[in-house]
């Protein structure tokens, strides 16, 4: 349960950050922004970020780990 709530904060902090960055990256080269595609592509880097985490502090101490 509880990798399932990270992965779901993850998902919605990922779309906010990615919209944010592209809506920065936007305005720097003077571009249109696709805020969809921006939020997407945040949130699937986040999940992928939370679950590497995940998985590494999993592995440092097996005596944490879930059964």
């Amino acid at each position: 349960m509880k990798k399932l709530v990270g992965s779901i904060m993850a998902i919605v902090w990922g779309a906010i950050l990615g919209m944010i960055l592209g809506y920065i990256g936007g305005q720097l080269e003077t571009s249109t922004v696709n805020f969809g595609h921006a939020a997407i592509i945040g949130a699937v880097f986040a999940v992928i970020a939370v679950n590497c985490v995940y998985a590494i502090t999993t592995k440092a101490n097996p005596n944490n780990a879930q059964k």
